[in-house]
């Protein structure tokens, strides 16, 4: 698909060249070689090699800009919180992996946000290195607790929602503390590969914990 994206884009790409390139030769031409002493339609015909020209730049872009990652940085919590509450909601299932997990256990109203996704039928995940609170898996009745039980807790901290159903995942990777915590968030436009290893540190996680 995105082969004929591309080649559609060269393509019309050519044309508009061709078409403006015969537009100024003709302006040229009548300009220098005419005996004609008025134009009348000149402004017509540098009108549309502007126009045309500028809708290639604006289709080109347009295109573009949708295999680039949406990005946020948060200055406070509560925006994060936010932005966790929209995100999740926007698929069926969420997968969230975190080297630590004192981030969830102190913020009552996150468990809540994610205690009500539940209850609409949102399958949560959560994956982490260490056993997390009992006090925690009850507060989140329903959720799926995920121990990794590595000597090395990972770097990665990210959400992937849709993770079961191929080619509607994204994916939100965060970095960073408050006021500078930052969150890229994939599609299977901007980041397919990207996602595919999300996806294989998740499967990975599971087989570790199921090892374990």
């Amino acid at each position: 698909m995105q082969n004929l994206v591309k080649h559609t884009l060269y393509l019309f790409l050519c044309i508009t060249g061709l078409t403006a390139a015969m537009t100024l030769a003709g302006i040229g031409y009548a300009w220098f070689f005419s005996e004609a002493k008025e134009l009348p339609h000149l402004e017509w015909l540098i009108g549309s090699v502007i126009i045309e020209v500028v809708a290639v730049i604006l289709m080109l872009a347009k295109k573009g800009l949708k295999y680039l990652p949406d990005t946020q940085t948060d200055k406070e919590p509560k925006d994060t919180l936010k932005f966790m509450e929209g995100f999740i909601s926007t698929g069926t299932s969420a997968t969230v992996v975190s080297n630590r997990v004192s981030w969830l256990a102190g913020d009552d109203k996150l468990i809540s946000i994610l205690q009500s996704k539940i209850e609409k039928g949102i399958r949560i995940e959560i994956i982490t290195p260490i056993e997390v609170p009992e006090a925690l898996k009850e507060k989140l009745n329903g959720a799926s607790f995920i121990v990794t039980r590595e000597n090395v807790s990972p770097e990665a901290r990210f959400t992937l929602v849709n993770g079961d159903r191929s080619g509607a995942e994204k994916l939100a990777i965060a970095r960073g503390v408050h006021p500078d915590h930052e969150i890229t968030i994939f599609d299977n436009n901007s980041g397919p590969q990207i996602i595919a290893m999300a996806k294989d540190i998740i499967r990975k996680s599971k087989e570790l914990a199921n090892a374990a």
